[in-house]
């Protein structure tokens, strides 16, 4: 069966959950098996850079993040959520991106299959400069660290209720439509 992992990296329910789990309702439909993390709620240390990983071959520090961790490495797709706080994405994703460095071997080769589908969702609430570089940095890094295939980019500005993405119907369509992709 295939595998879908679902990271959302805002601290509260919104616009960006809103679209990844309508990517991941369309990807379970089309039978895949869905695994979400919210960020937000787990007791998670940021990378403590010990190189650790580099001798085990996966993150060596032992909290919350490690399942996470664990299910990325055995996904064959991952939907990666997160707001725009600032022109940054959240704390709790930035968390979650630095202790993917564990997907690096010593020698900086990753050590998780190349290939997954990765699609990515960036929201927020005014411009989208921001947002954009982001989006942009978030497929540089699965593209070029991971050997990732990102397989669409969902970017929206303008959402200032928690509820506006869910209701705009072309939102949820696209999000759809990308969920098939996966």
């Amino acid at each position: 069966m295939t595998s879908t992992v679902v990271i959302l990296g805002s601290p509260r329910k919104g616009n960006s959950e809103a679209i990844a789990e309508a990517i991941a309702n369309e990807a379970k439909a089309k039978g895949n098996e869905i695994k979400t993390f919210k960020l937000n709620q787990l007791k998670a240390r940021g990378c403590q850079s010990c190189y650790g990983c580099k001798k085990a071959g996966k993150c060596v520090v032992k909290d919350d993040m490690i399942e996470v961790l664990d299910a990325v490495r055995e996904a064959d797709s991952i939907i990666l959520a997160t707001p725009d706080y600032f022109s940054q994405s959240t704390a709790q994703y930035r968390m979650f991106e630095d202790r993917c460095f564990s997907f690096l071997g010593g020698d900086f080769i990753p050590n998780i299959a190349a290939g997954k589908k990765v699609a990515i969702v960036v929201t927020c609430g005014s411009g989208l400069d921001g947002a954009n570089r982001i989006a942009d940095a978030i497929e540089g890094e699965w593209t070029n660290f991971f050997k990732g295939n990102v397989v669409g980019k969902i970017v929206r500005g303008g959402l200032m209720e928690p509820t506006a993405a869910s209701e705009n119907k072309e939102i949820m369509d696209e999000a759809k439509a990308l969920g098939q992709k996966l």
